[in-house]
């Protein structure tokens, strides 16, 4: 009912009977409840469930300035992948340089946007040196930042640099101007520096004449003691009360007993006025130079807001940085898919408390990490929807409330408590039904307000959102539950919505046999120890075991067989297949991880096979150089012989002096004839500038810089040095390792 009378129905008072069409529109108007929410509520309500404020309250702890800490608690998840990915790559970049040493140096930094916004500068008129030193500390702080965040590894950071606009003139006017309190300096101006001087000058006179006179009569016995005490900007004697006629002067005041008046004495009181009149001259060219700063500062507001902003997202970035290395996170892939793929995961809240420290960043990592159990889960792209089955206590609700949470803190640029290899995709929407949500205000049941939260999960999901529902069905009678929990899945199911379900209905076990695109999974549990191991188990459904605990702790075992019996006639599916089930799976489970293990051997012997074999090319590549060196000597020694030889002969003439030229020129083109001449020369016409080429009589492998072909040259870099060498200089071979040990090179000496 909806708690009130329908005016249609009205056959009991004499009223006439209301019309079909009536009759449908008031049912129509009864199925839309007065009360539903948009679905911004719904997702608000949904990271409620997911613990991402106290997250997001976590991680801001660790930014520097109160801004940065705002900004992060305050982080709204984005659906963007190009925008998660940014800021993750740069909280990651900030990490690195961080763990090197870098200071990002924002500390310090206000809430400029109250004062600054188009309506502030109206109301609030000329700024204060409080306000001013701020500005001047985002001026400071982006100018250094633009030269220091740029770096080749950081290619976020270097984006961000170029937006951090230096402001010089007004950086240094405000630099010169303003000390950092806020107080104006004396070199601000010519004017303020010169009345300061006067102010001083004044002011010694005035004390010199008070500490000369202090000691003379009759006003010696008059001082209530040898102290010039400062009343109203005027400079006093302390006088007793009684010896008032003895000082003439004016009186600025009397102590609270009234027994002591403060007296500017006759003799200085013009020179108190004229000291006045300086400190006036003073404060009016003070408020002279807060408004030209002022008016310097608004001139430029709209970029110093920018600059402002820049450095507070850094300060965001800064947080999730620190916090990311003080829980061991790590960037996770993005998925532009639905597959979600978590490796060691752990609920950073549980780690949280458990991190053995009591202030807000100190972490006791490896104690956090052994208290919290990590969470396995592979949801392929293929699957639609998980059915989660197993104990209470089991874990069931926190693998929700983890792969719901990491989920959020990857669309929030933050890292995550995983292993490498964990990939999540960004979701249009993540919505949630975990925990009782009951209103005691709408005066609904638990099963109720269920239906009310899964109603408005259901008007408000897509093909691209994930969907967490904690106990479906529960809370009313299992045998309608069962069948509208089947109803919610199957909507769920026909939208292609990624959903993770937890239950102890045993019917959605079969249903999740029955749709192909849906997995069971289970929590362990240690029938030995009676005890849950927190692990899931994709593929296999769960069981209550609330027999065999039952049965372990005392029940007679004729009470627990009935019960039994009657379980397996109630159940879908028979638990004694179940546990045939989870068997084969850890014993599949353990052949698979032996799989592995040889699998591994196997590419480790496989890389060193390769490595071996090209070590073994190599120094057959080089013995073979060696060979034919060898042989190319021989022909060099032979040659050479020969030409002695012919030098013997002496001059010729005629017909033997042409037949002795073309021996010797035969000669000669015999040396570029070998096969190692040749195998030089194919190699250097095949060399490209950046190619490593080794130079024998050097012992270097030199990069190869510049190549002349036409006259056979080579330029290679040798050790930082350009070095011209021949073709024939190099060898077509790399050198194998070791070789200095070994390949004896004299060519060249």
């Amino acid at each position: 009912m909806d708690g009130h009378q329908d005016p249609g129905d009205g056959s009991d008072s004499g009223m006439k009977p209301v019309s079909k069409a009536h009759r449908k529109s008031s049912r129509s108007s009864r199925n839309l409840s007065p009360g539903r929410r948009n679905s911004s509520d719904v997702i608000q309500d949904t990271r409620r469930r997911l613990d991402l404020p106290e997250l997001l309250e976590r991680v801001s702890g660790f930014a520097s300035s109160r801004p940065g800490k705002e900004l992060q608690s305050r982080m709204v998840p984005t659906t963007s992948m190009e925008q998660a990915r940014s800021l993750l790559e740069e909280t990651e970049e900030l990490r690195i340089r961080m763990a090197a040493g870098f200071q990002l140096q924002v500390k310090g930094i206000v809430d400029l946007r109250s004062v600054l916004s188009a309506d502030s500068v109206i109301k609030k008129g000329v700024l204060d040196g409080t306000i001013l030193i701020a500005v001047w500390t985002v001026l400071d702080r982006s100018r250094r930042l633009k030269v220091s965040l740029p770096a080749d590894e950081s290619p976020r950071l270097t984006e961000r640099s170029a937006r951090l606009t230096d402001l010089p003139e007004l950086r240094q006017s405000l630099e010169t101007s303003l000390d950092v309190t806020g107080e104006i300096l004396d070199g601000a101006s010519d004017a303020l520096a010169r009345l300061r001087q006067e102010s001083q000058d004044i002011s010694k006179k005035i004390r010199s004449w008070l500490e000369d006179n202090s000691d003379r009569s009759p006003w010696k016995k008059a001082l209530q003691e040898n102290v010039i005490t400062p009343r109203h900007g005027r400079l006093c004697w302390a006088v007793r009360a009684e010896c008032r006629n003895l000082v003439r002067g004016v009186v600025h005041g009397e102590s609270s007993s009234g027994q002591t008046l403060f007296i500017e004495p006759e003799s200085v009181v013009r020179l108190g006025d004229q000291a006045q009149r300086v400190k006036d001259a003073e404060i009016q060219e003070i408020r002279r130079i807060l408004a030209e700063l002022t008016r310097q500062v608004h001139l430029r507001r709209e970029l110093i807001l920018q600059l402002w902003t820049q450095l507070v997202e850094l300060d965001a970035a800064q947080a999730r940085a620190r916090f990311a290395d003080a829980f061991g996170c790590i960037a996770p892939e993005l998925e532009e898919g639905r597959l979600i793929e978590l490796k060691g995961a752990r609920h950073p809240l549980l780690m949280w408390r458990e991190r053995g420290q009591h202030d807000n960043r100190s972490v006791d990592l490896e104690r956090a990490r052994q208290a919290v159990v990590p969470l396995d889960i592979k949801l392929a792209p293929s699957c639609y929807q998980v059915v989660v089955t197993g104990p209470n206590t089991g874990g069931k609700t926190l693998v929700l409330k983890t792969v719901g949470l990491l989920s959020l803190m990857v669309a929030c640029g933050i890292p995550v408590p995983a292993e490498p290899g964990t990939r999540i995709p960004i979701f249009e929407k993540i919505l949630a039904d975990i925990g009782d949500e009951q209103s005691l205000q709408q005066d609904l049941s638990t099963f109720s307000s269920h239906v009310t939260v899964v109603s408005e999960i259901l008007q408000t999901c897509s093909s691209k959102s994930l969907v967490l529902l904690d106990e479906l069905g529960s809370g009313t009678d299992p045998q309608e539950g069962a069948p509208l929990a089947e109803a919610v899945l199957d909507k769920l199911y026909e939208r292609g919505t990624l959903t993770v379900v937890t239950t102890h209905l045993g019917r959605l076990k079969e249903y999740a046999y029955r749709r192909r695109k849906c997995e069971n999974a289970s929590m362990e549990f240690d029938p030995l120890l009676l005890a849950p191991t927190f692990r899931l188990l994709i593929g296999l459904p769960g069981r209550s075991n609330a027999l065999v605990i039952a049965e372990r702790i005392g029940m007679p075992v004729d009470v627990v067989d009935r019960a039994r019996e009657r379980s397996q006639e109630d159940s879908a599916i028979d638990s004694e297949l179940i546990d045939a089930m989870q068997r084969s799976q850890k014993d599949l489970e353990r052949r698979i991880r032996e799989a592995e293990k040889h699998l591994e051997l196997a590419k480790k012997h496989q890389e060193e096979a390769a490595r071996q074999e090209d070590e073994a090319n190599q120094i057959r590549s080089a013995i073979e150089y060696e060979f034919e060196r060898a042989e190319e000597d021989r022909v060099a020694t032979v040659v050479k012989k020969i030409g002695k030889a012919l030098d013997q002969i002496g001059d010729l003439t005629g017909e033997r002096a042409q037949a002795l030229l073309q021996a010797r020129e035969v000669l000669q083109h015999s040396l570029g004839e070998t096969r190692l001449s040749q195998k030089r020369l194919d190699t250097a016409r095949g060399l490209r500038k950046g190619d490593p080429v080794f130079v024998p009589r050097l012992q270097q492998v030199c990069e190869v810089r510049k190549i002349n072909k036409e006259k056979q040259r080579l330029v290679v870099d040798l050790n930082g040095v350009s070095t011209e060498v021949t073709f024939s200089d190099i060898s077509w071979v790399l050198p194998p390792p070791g070789f200095q040990a070994w390949w004896s090179c004299e060519e060249g000496q």
